[in-house]
C-alpha cells in the first residue's frame, strides 16, 4: 500500500511484521502451566490441588499483585507442609518457583493481549539464570544439611522475599524492579514490549 493512496475497497489490511516477537499469551500459559505442575508436586494427590490451580490460572490471565502473591504463597507453604526435609524435589521446586515469580513479575504490568520481543525474553532468561546462580547453591546446601530446620529457614527466606516484593509493588505502583521508565512517545509500538 502506497502512503497517501486510499486502500481499495475489499482489500485486506496490512498485517504488522511480527518476526522476532512472541505473543504474551504464550508467557501467560507458561506461567500458569509451571505453577500448576509445581502445585501437582507439592499437593501430591490431594483434592486441595484445585485451589492453587484456579489461583495460578487467575494470576496468569488476570494478573494482580494479590493473585500473584497468593499463588506463590500457596506453593511455598504447601511445599513446606507436604514435602519431607531433604527431598530432591527442592532443586526443581526452587527453579520452578523462581520461573513463576519472574513471569508473574513481567506480566503484571503488560496488556492482556500483546507481543514481547525475543530480545526481552533473552534478558528475562539472563535474569532467571542470575537468580538461580544464588538460589540453587542455597538449595543444595539445604539438602546437604538434610535437616527440617534448614528447609524452614529457606521457606522463611522465600516468604520474606515475597513479602518485600509485594510491599515494593504496593509502594511503587506502575513500576517493576529493574524496568526502565519510558517517556511518552519514545517507547515501542502499543502492545509490544522490548
Amino acid at each position: 500500500m502506497t502512503p497517501g493512496r486510499p486502500a481499495r475497497p475489499g482489500a485486506r489490511p496490512a498485517v504488522p511484521d511480527r518476526r522476532g516477537l512472541v505473543p504474551l499469551s504464550v508467557l501467560r500459559g507458561a506461567a500458569a502451566l509451571t505453577a500448576v505442575l509445581l502445585g501437582a508436586v507439592v499437593w501430591n494427590g490431594s483434592a486441595w490441588i484445585i485451589l492453587p490451580v484456579v489461583v495460578a490460572a487467575g494470576a496468569a490471565v488476570l494478573p494482580s499483585i494479590g493473585l500473584a502473591s497468593l499463588s506463590l504463597v500457596l506453593l511455598v507453604v504447601a511445599y513446606a507442609v507436604n514435602m519431607p526435609a531433604g527431598s530432591p524435589w527442592l532443586l526443581v521446586f526452587v527453579a520452578g518457583i523462581h520461573a513463576v515469580f519472574l513471569l508473574y513479575l513481567l506480566l503484571l504490568h503488560l496488556p492482556l493481549r500483546g507481543w514481547i520481543s525475543v530480545a526481552a525474553l533473552r534478558e528475562l532468561g539472563r535474569s532467571y539464570l542470575r537468580s538461580q546462580a544464588v538460589a540453587q547453591p542455597v538449595a543444595v546446601l539445604a539438602l546437604l544439611v538434610d535437616d527440617a530446620g534448614s528447609s524452614l529457614v529457606a521457606v522463611v527466606a522465600g516468604v520474606a522475599a515475597l513479602g518485600g516484593w509485594v510491599l515494593w509493588l504496593v509502594g511503587h505502583p506502575g513500576t517493576t524492579p529493574g524496568r526502565k521508565r519510558v517517556r511518552p512517545g519514545r517507547g515501542p509500538r502499543r502492545g509490544t514490549v522490548g
